[in-house]
């Protein structure tokens, strides 16, 4: 299947309207090249780790983030972006090859014991750019690959320990000693802030936020303290990395990105497929185009979106296998109309995580399928959050089964907690819903569908049985 093909399947493509205008006051006028200055910009792209949407500018007024709010308040900032995974490789995969972890194979997590990897052939967003003439370089995390960062096209690699105060220099001394003339850069700032432990002390100043899915006992709300304080630390980071740009010789050529893998690290959130597990932030600034403004763009999108649209504003061919939408047209206002009416998700179970899962998601509605046996947590959720990251703890669960299928009105439950899904009344909506599903997942090859997903350590612990066999036979 092409790229055309899988896009007229897995979005909907809207609006008649021609590139060359915008509406305006209700009328269409003449607009062109709002982003044509971004062709072969500069990218400075900052990510964080586990940081969901736990930020200021994002609605959570407890946390001190006002670095990455004045980025948002003069860039664009996505208000409906959504992860195609609840943990960290996966999605990250997603993000940076712009095709579905069913499709380009880096399911689960890519470090050991689990050992996912994306698929021979696979390109990762740095070698696309590297062959459309970037000089290429990782700063800090990065977690597609459990190997060498390089065979990603980096061709350079930085901050090799991953510690914050080492990336930030690293990334500083990149931007002082940059020049305008040079060709264009990629430089990937990966923190791994602010996953656990969190170990920089507390941050209480503004208050505590609780989450919805949270008890408010005593060790949860001081590991909230602990997570704030981990997230006001890294916001300094990145307030060093975007003064260090702003003072630079390429501060007005440079596109600046912030974004995350998935939701905060708490049951409820970070390991499953209900929204605070799969939302994350996306902010870009380019001065002087329509990435400015502090716009904020509430239509649904995915981070399988991410790359054709990066690609699109640079002026670089988007390659034809990608699976996402480019949002550049939205962007700069000559849609209206978002590439896609639905986001889609999958969760590959590691560690006690019984949710090996898929889901759809409308602006309305969202639908689940489970496809291990399992039991529902109980929500709020008092277990000890770092108890539970580390697996010595689960959360309670209700006695019987998991359903096979949750539905969910976000509308009217925008915290998904009634299942609607043996309701008469939504029969329709959850046939509808699941053949949209199913088709998404044949069209990413989503092995489940062939029986139990093989797992790379089945793989290996198969081996030397396939030599068994074939040595019997001879």
């Amino acid at each position: 299947m092409n790229r055309r093909e899988f896009l007229k399947r897995s979005g909907v493509a809207v609006a008649g309207i021609s590139v060359s205008q915008i509406l305006q006051g209700g009328r269409l006028i003449a607009k062109t090249g709002s982003l044509s200055k971004c062709h072969n910009a500069n990218v400075l792209m900052i990510t964080a780790h586990d940081i969901g949407r736990h930020i200021g500018c994002y609605g959570v007024k407890t946390v001190h983030t006002d670095n990455i709010d004045a980025l948002a308040e003069k860039g664009i900032r996505f208000q409906n972006y959504f992860a195609t995974d609840c943990v960290c490789s996966p999605s990250r995969g997603c993000i940076l090859t712009g095709r579905y972890p069913q499709a380009n194979g880096l399911m689960g997590l890519t470090h050991q014991p689990w050992g996912w990897s994306l698929k021979k052939g696979e390109k990762h967003a740095a070698a696309i750019l590297r062959q459309a003439g970037y000089e290429t370089t990782l700063v800090g995390l990065q977690h597609v690959t459990s190997g060498d960062p390089e065979s990603l096209g980096y061709q350079h690699v930085l901050s090799k320990d991953r510690k914050a105060a080492e990336t930030v220099r690293a990334t500083c001394k990149l931007l002082k000693k940059a020049r305008e003339q040079d060709r264009p850069f990629f430089i990937k700032v990966g923190f791994f802030e602010v996953h656990r432990p969190f170990t920089v002390g507390t941050d209480t100043e503004k208050g505590v936020f609780i989450p919805h899915y949270l008890k408010d006992t005593p060790e949860i709300r001081d590991d909230l303290a602990r997570f704030q304080g981990t997230i006001r630390f890294f916001d300094t980071c990145v307030g060093e990395i975007l003064d260090e740009l702003e003072n630079s010789r390429v501060a007005e050529n440079t596109l600046v990105i912030f974004t995350g893998d998935h939701g905060i690290p708490y049951p409820g959130a970070k390991w499953c497929l209900y929204d605070p597990g799969i939302e994350t932030p996306l902010i870009m600034y380019y001065p002087g185009t329509n990435l400015e403004g502090g716009k904020v763009f509430g239509q649904l999108m995915s981070n399988v979106d991410f790359l054709p649209t990066l690609l699109d504003i640079l002026g670089v061919d988007i390659p034809q296998n990608l699976q996402g939408h480019s949002f550049k047209e939205v962007i700069e206002g000559t849609k209206t109309n978002s590439p896609r009416n639905k986001i889609f998700a999958q969760r590959t179970s590691h560690a006690l995580r019984d949710n090996t899962s898929r889901t759809v998601r409308t602006t309305r509605y969202k639908l689940i399928r489970y496809f291990e046996p399992g039991r529902l947590i109980e929500f709020p959720s008092d277990a000890v959050p770092q108890r539970v990251a580390e697996h010595t703890q689960r959360p309670k669960r209700y006695m019987g089964r998991r359903p096979v299928v949750q539905l969910f009105d976000l509308k009217a439950d925008p915290h998904e907690r009634n299942d609607i899904a043996t309701s008469p009344k939504h029969a329709s909506i959850v046939r509808d819903l699941s053949d949209r599903l199913w088709r998404w997942m044949e069209d990413v090859d989503d092995p489940i569908l062939e029986g139990p997903l093989v797992t790379p350590y089945y793989t290996e612990a198969m081996k030397d049985y396939h030599r068994f066999r074939h040595q019997r036979r001879r």
